[in-house]
């Protein structure tokens, strides 16, 4: 295929958004893999640059919800002395030394060791180039700003209504409005890799695992144990759960989620009882401007024509990868 006849279906494809590694994928068949690993080291340099400069971005208080998380965390620290060590902590992800941006190089430094060997074929290239789509998105400003809303609301949760929600709405209300379990303050969080993970006990039940320093919140939630099986029918919106699962979730946490579900499904089949997927149904509880953002980003063509995703026609997105996208 000659390079006029590529661009006119990119062109088609992707009308008005930036070609990305794993749309190319679509159209190197017949240049071999060699093209295909071009490609991917090209998006690789063009996604570090990318995350580099969303560290600058933290650096220099160019995100509206990074320099709120700092304010929040000041507040909550002064008006409430026994949340101090928990509110300094959420009050990191609003810098580099964020779980979640810390989480972004952490992927990049693993999509760098996974480059398939160069005699690979072109197939072998498929997966990395999904990730590294997602990790596009993901350190994209706009994307990430809105990624904080989580540890945010949490601080604001902890204000008691002092501090208002941002980009969501109410505590109270959104529980209302999905029929949620009430966690507590740091609810938003249950179920987000970036912070914890499920385990298993000898008796098949999942439950929820803080990462380390991150076991403070679970004072925010009375120090209970969080099962799986109701977290996953009762949980409340968040921005990680609702919109932001495919691009701020690694492959091998990706696989967890699935093997997580899967495992709970067949426990509670087996005792004849019904399973609620957490993706089942996408939570209310987004601020009107956030839903209406992200709506429009599923959208590009005159009409409200949906374009479907590279990943649909390459069989990607399946299983947890599905979600919304930005810059479509």
């Amino acid at each position: 295929m000659n390079s006029d006849g590529r661009s006119a279906i990119f062109a088609l494809l992707m009308p008005g958004a930036v070609i990305t590694a794993m749309a190319a994928l679509l159209l190197v068949g017949c240049d071999g893999s060699g093209s295909a690993r071009r490609q991917v080291e090209a998006e690789l340099a063009t996604v570090a640059t990318a995350t580099q400069q969303l560290g600058q971005d933290l650096d220099r208080n160019r995100l509206s919800n990074a320099v709120l998380i700092g304010q929040y965390a000041k507040e909550v620290a002064r008006s409430k002395p026994s949340m101090a060590e928990v509110a300094t902590l959420l009050g990191k992800e609003g810098t580099r030394e964020g779980t979640l941006y810390k989480g972004l190089l952490t992927r990049l430094d693993g999509a760098r060791r996974a480059m398939p060997p160069e005699d690979a074929g072109v197939d072998a290239y498929t997966a990395l180039a999904g990730e590294l789509q997602s990790l596009s998105e993901a350190a994209a400003p706009a994307e990430f700003n809105l990624a904080l809303t989580d540890p945010l609301n949490v601080l604001a949760d902890i204000s008691d209504g002092a501090l208002p929600r941002v980009g969501a709405i109410s505590k109270e209300a959104s529980e209302r409005a999905n029929g949620a379990q009430s966690l507590g303050a740091g609810g938003q969080l249950v179920g987000n890799p970036n912070y914890g993970q499920w385990r298993t006990d000898s008796g098949g039940n999942s439950f929820w695992a803080w990462y380390g320093q991150y076991m403070l919140i679970s004072q925010l939630l009375g120090g209970r144990t969080i099962g799986y099986g109701a977290w996953a029918g009762g949980r409340d919106y968040s921005y990680y759960h609702d919109y932001g699962r495919r691009n701020y979730t690694s492959p091998a946490a990706r696989q967890r989620q699935a093997r997580v579900e899967s495992t709970a499904r067949r426990k509670f089949s087996s005792e004849g009882r019904t399973f609620a997927s957490p993706y089942a149904k996408r939570r209310q509880g987004a601020s009107t401007a956030v839903a209406r953002q992200k709506f429009a980003s599923s959208y590009s063509r005159p009409g409200g024509q949906a374009r479907a995703s590279t990943a649909s026609m390459r069989g990607f997105g399946s299983g947890g990868q599905r979600g919304p996208r930005r810059g479509k």
